[in-house]
């Protein structure tokens, strides 16, 4: 199985002046993309070898070559989200302790807020040294990358440069990226989404676009018009506000060959809107957290048979070639928590044993992890996995087992586009994403053919637009945050 930097290499060699990176300012081709490769290889090892490095970048050529140079170098990174707040920049820098930050001259600022010289900067601006001749041994690990977790204190995933290769060459064979592609990149690179993006892209000779401006974030359908993209990755909710824009058409849709979504559940509504926008359109759905090297799974969908697929979330397919999961710890054999097993397992958290003893399966203590315990619920109903939801997000009311994806779902069944659901002051609550008013005396009538009356929520929440994480998904903690009484 061939490396990720071996696979660009090889594809820049051939591509040439063929685009690598795309945006409405300019593009960067294939070869000049390796030349900064290898100069900023060659710049980190001027600091040492196999560098610890964190990339404090947006979305940008820069940003993916780097990720490149790291592991050409022998190390391993954790990208920034530099649109987050400052505190969370700060407490990943804490954390991650890095020999080198790759980033610009905003970088310098940000560290000197910090309390740290730049004398650890690498300044992309800068003039950088000649090109490294050719790649280092590759090192153990590929990223960490930082998950915020049940508790907001930021969590340190540990990403194999096997694992990586593993995923990379699925997602070629899976997907059959070819140089006629036109990839978004829309997930920020501190979210695992964007690895298959990146990867994905770069070593297949697909042409990527970053879509970092808040225009694109609010109207995502008028940059698959715009720059004809070919391929879209995202987590479902985007679909959401594509058609809440209208953009759920033809005009805007047509260009695409390749729909894939991971990271929440994807709805039926979802799958309609696309294929009746595009019937020849391809869709993948996929699942897997950040310990699994972004995703696991894939179910092939399109126009004639994904309803078959469809209950109030879309299945989330079978594992791909070389992992497992299983469902364990459940009801009967049809039900329980998903368990990943294979070679895209994480090697654990961060600088946490007693975390990584936790989550993760090991020979023993000294061995690297080989299966991992998601806290997801899932079912197999018809042949066919349905995730559940999270283990922690299965509560207790009245003395009963509920869990709150069956209230979501009702929600959106009867009429609700987007809705969640949390327990606060030990009682349900209901939040609602609506464009106009809603009669909640009908709406309480209509849940109560779906659920028993102790799954009724007994408060309802209306938003405009629900809030969301710095990841696009509805930011829930910050709901119940807002709503919980001490």
């Amino acid at each position: 199985m061939k490396d990720v930097v071996d696979l660009f290499l090889t594809v820049a060699c051939e591509l040439g002046e063929h685009p690598a990176v795309a945006t409405d300012d300019g593009r960067v081709t294939y070869t000049e993309l390796s030349l900064r490769v290898r100069s900023i290889a060659a710049a980190l090892l001027e600091r040492r070898d196999a560098p610890r490095v964190l990339i404090h970048l947006p979305q940008c050529a820069d940003a993916y070559a780097t990720m490149f140079a790291v592991l050409m170098a022998g190390g391993y990174y954790a990208p920034v989200n530099t649109d987050a707040p400052f505190a969370r920049q700060r407490a990943v820098l804490d954390k991650f302790n890095p020999d080198v930050v790759v980033g610009t001259a905003a970088s310098a600022e940000f560290l000197s807020a910090c309390g740290l010289t730049s004398d650890i900067l690498i300044d992309v601006g800068q003039d950088l040294p000649a090109p490294l001749p050719k790649p280092m041994l590759p090192g153990t690990l590929a990223y960490v990358l930082f998950t915020s977790g049940s508790t907001g204190i930021p969590k340190g995933v540990m990403v194999g440069r096997s694992g990586l290769n593993h995923y990379v060459s699925w997602c070629h064979r899976a997907m059959n990226v070819t140089h006629q592609d036109r990839w978004s990149q829309h997930p920020n690179i501190a979210f695992d989404l964007s690895v298959l993006d990146i990867f994905g892209a770069l070593c297949a000779g697909a042409c990527l676009y970053p879509l970092g401006g808040a225009k694109d974030r609010l109207f995502p359908g008028d940059a698959i018009r715009r720059h004809q993209l070919t391929i879209w990755n995202s987590v479902p909710s985007v679909m959401t506000l594509i058609i809440r824009a209208q953009h759920a058409t033809p005009e805007f849709l047509r260009s695409l060959r390749l729909a894939t979504f991971c990271g929440e559940p994807l709805l039926p509504e979802h799958l309609k809107a696309l294929f009746d926008a595009a019937p020849d359109l391809s869709v993948h759905n996929t699942y897997g957290p950040t310990e699994a090297t972004v995703s696991c799974t894939l179910l092939p969908l399109n126009s004639n048979m994904y309803q078959s697929a469809c209950r109030a979330t879309v299945a989330i397919g079978e594992a791909i070639e070389g992992m497992e999961l299983r469902l364990e710890g459940g009801d009967n054999a049809n039900h329980g928590e998903i368990v990943i097993y294979g070679p895209q397992v994480a090697r654990g958290y961060w600088r946490d044993s007693e975390a990584t003893q936790a989550a993760f399966l090991s020979h023993s203590p000294q061995s690297a992890p080989y299966a991992y315990r998601t806290g997801d619920l899932a079912e197999r109903v018809d042949g066919q996995l349905y995730f559940l939801g999270r283990r922690d997000t299965q509560v207790k009311l009245m003395g009963h087992r509920l869990e709150l994806e069956e209230v979501n779902a009702a929600l959106r069944r009867c009429g609700v586009p987007q809705a969640c659901s949390a327990v606060i002051n030990g009682k349900l609550h209901a939040f609602l994403e609506l464009p106009g008013p809603v009669n909640l005396d009908r709406l309480k009538s209509d849940l109560l053919l779906e659920l028993e009356a102790f799954a009724v929520p007994g408060h309802f929440h209306l938003f405009d637009r629900l809030p969301r994480n710095m990841n696009d998904k509805i930011d829930v903690r910050s709901l119940i945050e807002a709503f919980h009484t001490p």
